[in-house]
């Protein structure tokens, strides 16, 4: 992970279609990250206009948002093909692993979520 020090939020996405078309064609804050297929996307990256994600397990949990887990994967979407994106989330899927990177998190639901990565300007 470039950033384990950063507070994650997420949102549960049920179809590969939609993470797809998450990761590619939408600029989210830097917190901003997916759990699909049992999978956490963590937004990893240095700048919104050039997203990263790690991809990592939730091997175990820990008090109400700290994860310990595994970064398996990392995808960079800006610029690629959706049908290429389509086989890196297939690949995670099916458990063919890049990497296995013991990882420690926090990562909090969506609705649950502020920090000073996604809150707007005038509310700090």
């Amino acid at each position: 992970m470039k950033h384990p020090d950063r507070i994650f939020s997420f949102k549960e996405i049920e179809s590969e279609d939609d993470l797809v078309e998450a990761m590619t064609n939408h600029k989210w804050p830097l917190c901003y990250s997916f759990y699909h297929g049992k999978l956490l996307y963590l937004s990893d990256g240095d700048g919104e206009d050039l997203p990263e994600y790690a991809v990592v397990t939730i091997d175990k949990t820990e008090g109400h948002h700290c994860i310990h887990g595994r970064e398996v994967g990392r995808i960079k979407p800006i610029g690629m093909q959706a049908a290429d994106v389509h086989r890196f989330v297939q690949e995670m899927n099916a458990g063919r692993y890049h990497s296995e990177s013991p990882v420690c998190i926090l990562a909090e639901p969506k609705w649950h979520h502020s920090c000073e990565l996604c809150r707007l300007a005038e509310d700090l």
